[in-house]
């Protein structure tokens, strides 16, 4: 078995035995105070208190995607995917679990559910994250590996981490048939009439 081949089965038997089944869909406007509640639920523990204002400009300018989900009716989590088409990279931004409902499986279902919605064109697609210390071996689990660290001055457990993961074709096309197997589907808003036209 090659590196990647390995790496291909990490990622996909890591988060097989995780996901649940729930609603995935784009944000909609409507979806803001749920997403400042999850924001507010994992403060101060995960998450600094004046990040608030950079989450709230975050939203107001959108994303290539940001997805929440949706279990029994409620918003419970919600993350975004962006993605650079000129340099063939993807960042993965502000993924957050309300934290009554952390260690259930919605945050590895979120995270499979952005990493399926990348475009690969037969290349492999370097995915890009910042995220806390804390935070950084939820995402080794799934192969991300540590590019680098910036020093916060409130203590090491508030330092952040740059994390990056490989995606190959194979990869993004083993989430999207795990999900499907799963029933786990994503809706995504439809595009403006005048985007279509051009």
């Amino acid at each position: 078995m090659s590196a990647q081949e390995f790496v291909e089965a990490s990622l996909v038997e890591a988060i097989t035995p995780k996901l649940v089944r729930c609603r995935i869909r784009e944000f909609h406007p409507d979806d803001l105070e749920a997403c400042f509640e999850i924001h507010r639920s994992n403060e101060p523990d995960y998450l600094e208190p004046d990040g608030m204002q950079g989450f709230v400009e975050f939203l107001a300018h959108g994303t290539s995607y940001f997805l929440v989900v949706e279990h029994n009716g409620q918003v419970i989590a919600c993350g975004g995917l962006e993605l650079a088409g000129d340099s063939n990279h993807a960042t993965l931004v502000y993924g957050l679990v309300h934290r009554k409902f952390h260690d259930q499986g919605f945050g590895t279902t979120l995270l499979a559910a952005r990493l399926s919605l990348l475009e690969h064109e037969g290349k492999p697609v370097p995915v890009w994250m910042s995220t806390s210390q804390a935070a950084a071996s939820f995402f080794g689990q799934f192969g991300f590996t540590l590019h680098s660290v910036t020093p916060n001055p409130v203590g090491p457990e508030r330092d952040q981490g740059l994390l990056w993961l490989s995606m190959t074709p194979e990869d993004i096309e083993a989430l999207r048939i795990l999900l499907a197997r799963r029933e786990i589907h994503i809706e995504l808003n439809p595009l403006p009439e005048d985007s279509e036209a051009e």
